[in-house]
């Protein structure tokens, strides 16, 4: 029987303290002494909804054996290495259109000095969808959402644990609640009522037994994260590889989407709706299960509503909008799911 890795819940970094700002500077320097990697910049780091909360991970671009190339450090130890996700990506994928980025040079965990390294292709910045969109982009996100399906989950190489799945959900949605409040604990947007409403939505989402079948998936499928490079589609965020709930990898692009708009100067609240109205008509189509489909929304409005709408820059007009929206559809869902 092939080995199989544990899944990974790269979120609970929130709670290690870990903040690589300070270190950025000597690890590129150590790194690029160890390696033909040239560093040019800072291209991002990564923090969890709040930089307030520490750097769990950075980007610096460069140059690599004359190649464009991205080095990204890893601050949080993950269960099972973003490399051998990549690897076993890549060793039983079929599809000729979708593909992980090309690995270069990888370092695995170093507990003493804190991090694990990788240096990747620079896949560049032509995303396959941005903010705001139009029907033909997000139509053709959803041909390539249904190659990745069909061709590139083949053979699952992470652990289905055997786990009550709707204790699960019980216990994450505890964890973000906690972290809702370590991250933003005065949130002007947050509202008395809304962590009542989030475990309204716990109670919904975990007495489906339907809904609590996992199924093997990539759980960062998202309009950040697919790429064009020539005439592939390369996938990012291969870390969260995981067992998710039905229609998760479908809705989750749409889901950061809508509050990556508060990015798009002016946007206003029709064109929101319009934005959202995109999406929703698209993953319709393709859902086999309205209601499962409605039940995965559910579960990222409720996640929505505790920590990713508040994750919004305040002093975007639109950021308000946006978190009242939240509420909105997650009381709407309920109700109609109850």
């Amino acid at each position: 029987m092939p080995y199989m890795a544990k899944q990974n819940e790269i979120w609970k970094g929130v709670f290690s303290g870990v903040d690589l700002k300070e270190k950025i500077p000597q690890i590129v320097k150590e790194l690029s002494e160890k390696t033909s990697f040239i560093s040019d910049k800072l291209l991002s780091t990564s923090s969890w909804w709040s930089e307030s909360t520490g750097i769990g991970a950075f980007h610096f671009n460069g140059m690599f054996e004359g190649n464009k190339a991205i080095l990204k450090i890893q601050g949080v130890k993950p269960i099972t290495s973003e490399v051998f996700m990549i690897n076993s990506f890549a060793k039983q994928n079929k599809s000729k259109i979708i593909r992980p980025p090309y690995v270069y040079a990888s370092f695995p965990w170093d507990d003493k000095k804190g991090y694990e390294a990788f240096v990747l292709e620079d896949v560049g910045t032509n995303l396959v969808v941005s903010p705001p969109t139009n029907e033909e982009s997000v139509k053709k996100f959803f041909e390539y959402y249904k190659e990745y399906r069909s061709n590139c989950r083949n053979n699952p190489w992470l652990e289905k644990s055997d786990v009550q799945v709707n204790e699960v959900i019980k216990q994450r949605f505890n964890q973000w609640i906690e972290a809702s409040y370590k991250v933003f604990p005065n949130h002007p947007l947050r509202e008395n009522g809304d962590e009542k409403l989030i475990r309204q939505a716990v109670e919904v989402l975990v007495n489906n037994p339907k809904w609590l079948n996992l199924e093997f998936a990539h759980g960062h499928f998202s309009a950040r994260d697919l790429f064009r490079v020539d005439n592939q589609i390369v996938v990012l965020s291969n870390l969260y590889w995981s067992w998710r709930t039905p229609c998760y990898d479908l809705v989750f692009a749409h889901h950061w989407f809508m509050y990556d708009l508060a990015g798009v100067d002016g946007i206003k609240p029709k064109y929101v709706e319009d934005q959202r109205n995109i999406w929703i008509k698209n993953m319709e189509k393709i859902a086999k299960d309205k209601t499962l489909l409605k039940y995965a929304l559910l579960e990222r409005a409720a996640a929505g509503l505790n920590l990713d709408a508040l994750s919004i820059d305040i002093k975007k007009p639109i950021s308000k909008y946006l978190v009242d929206r939240t509420r909105e559809i997650t009381t709407e869902l309920i109700k109609e799911l109850s």
